[in-house]
């Protein structure tokens, strides 16, 4: 698994990869221009999104399904999921 910070600032776009989001994210300084890359806001409202994504993994192990890969992104009000269907390696 794989979570990202992106910094919402004007022009900056700098993306900060992280294992997992936590609480000690919020209040971090963008590398590139120093701004907020978590508010309390956005973490409040990312934990139960990140809730459901870690079920669905625990659930999905030892599938052999195929597998998708899922986005999905939080930026002010508004989320928005991204799911790409892979076929297995």
């Amino acid at each position: 698994m794989s979570e990202v910070l992106n910094c919402d600032a004007g022009g900056c776009g700098h993306v900060e990869h992280v294992g997992t989001i936590t609480p000690e994210h919020v209040g971090a300084a963008c590398p590139k221009c120093g701004a907020n890359l978590l508010t309390q806001k956005d973490w409040e409202a990312w934990r139960p999104i990140q809730a459901l994504l870690n079920m669905a993994r625990s659930q999905a192990q030892g599938s052999t399904d195929d597998r998708a890969e899922v986005r999905v992104s939080l930026h002010g009000d508004r989320t928005s999921i991204e799911i790409t269907n892979r076929k297995p390696d």
